[in-house]
């Protein structure tokens, strides 16, 4: 068997295959992240750029890491620095200390503890979003497998942020220094796990998913903000005659001194401008909403959910691919005790958002998938052109 093995060099084959499972290609000790390579919003254009990681190759303890960016609508650099040092062989235990100056879109979604791959599916969730700020941030962390079903993972840092878009909070101004804490936990019971020489890999994703973060600013070593922000997303998935179910329920809180981007923008997926004609195209995401202008909607607190039916059949067109239908539906409601705090033109969700729609995942037997959603109910309007998103899904697998 270990002759058949070393012949077929299959150890070289599966070892890749995780590489991008987690979204790094591999060059001897250097692992390249493939998300850092470019992306594409409404602020900074077209970004291209690079990550690198030395991996155990290099050392069995220490790994140092780092990326870059630019932005060809904003003409700035961005990047980041950092060192993790591996605590164990036995089990996730990784202290970090990183460096980064780069800017972010305000109001997003925790997603700390998010597996590679659903990270990969929000590469394209601020297409149409121009609302960003920019951060310069020290930070410590520690990320411990508490179990073999439960991760957590403590961060502090200090960070200096401004606001790209015209905005003022309160007598602040748009600037703000910010000294924090975070404590993030992932319990994943069904996942199946083993340990490699680069760490943990889930070679067997299982349900439910539950995510979980909590984050407090604190008025110390020159923190200007005094704020809680608690956010969680359970994630179930079973397969019954129907076919193949997928259910996301999510929802966050902020309450304190905190400026817009410490609460919710519920992800809007459509360029605000509905008159251009490519203002409804985006690509499926984890929780954005393809019928809602980007960078509208905040909360200080909001739910949500979302379904995802996969139909129990599949079908062929043209080729040898099979494609097949999914059914979507997603709601959210939310609302925002001191709005007028936040002077920068935003609604408040404080009604029923919900839209309806479908992927035709490998369309025409093709290696992509093209959807449709519709919105729903009070946010609804009378122009059809304001109501409906398109969605195009590259089907790699």
């Amino acid at each position: 068997m270990d002759s058949f093995v070393q012949k077929h060099d299959f150890e070289k084959k599966l070892n890749t295959l995780t590489q991008l499972l987690r979204g790094n290609l591999r060059y001897k000790m250097i692992d390249f992240d493939l998300t850092k390579f470019f992306s594409y919003d409404k602020y900074q254009g077209l970004r291209l750029g690079a990550g690198v990681k030395l991996n155990e190759k290099f050392s069995k303890t220490f790994s140092p890491y780092g990326y870059f960016g630019y932005g060809f609508k904003d003409h700035r650099w961005k990047y980041g620095l950092g060192l993790d040092v591996k605590l164990s062989s036995k089990r996730t235990s990784v202290f970090r200390v990183d460096y980064v100056d780069d800017v972010f879109a305000a109001g997003r979604f925790s997603n700390n503890m998010w597996d590679m791959m659903m990270k990969v599916n929000d590469i394209n969730l601020d297409l149409h979003n121009a609302t960003f700020y920019k951060n310069q941030k020290w930070g410590a962390s520690f990320l411990y497998d508490i179990s073999n079903s439960l991760s957590m993972k403590i961060a502090v840092n200090k960070e200096k942020q401004e606001a790209l878009f015209d905005y003022q909070y309160k007598n602040f101004g748009n600037s703000f220094d910010n000294t924090s804490a975070t404590l993030s936990l992932k319990f994943a019971p069904n996942d199946k796990n083993i340990m490699t020489p680069s760490g943990k890999f889930t070679y067997e994703k299982g349900y439910p998913q539950i995510f979980m973060n909590y984050e407090k600013g604190f008025k110390t070593l020159g923190g200007d903000l005094d704020y809680h922000r608690l956010d969680a997303l359970i994630i179930h998935q079973f397969r019954s005659k129907l076919g193949f179910t997928n259910i996301k329920l999510f929802g966050g809180i902020s309450s304190g001194t905190a400026p817009i981007w410490k609460n919710f923008e519920i992800a809007g997926q459509r360029d605000q401008n509905s008159d251009n004609w490519s203002s409804a195209i985006n690509t499926p995401t984890n929780l954005g909403f393809a019928t809602m202008p980007s960078g509208t909607f905040f909360a200080d607190k909001f739910v949500g959910f979302k379904v995802s039916q996969y139909l129990p059949f599949r079908f062929k067109t043209f080729g040898s691919k099979y494609s097949n239908i999914e059914l979507e539906y997603q709601s959210a409601i939310g609302g925002f005790k001191n709005s007028a705090d936040h002077q920068f033109q935003f609604q408040v969700l404080d009604h029923y958002y919900q839209e309806v729609g479908f992927i035709w995942n490998r369309f025409l037997g093709r290696n992509f998938g093209v959807g449709f959603s519709y919105r729903l109910g009070y946010y609804q309007t009378s122009q059809f052109k304001d109501n409906f998103g398109i969605k195009f899904r590259l089907n790699i697998l």
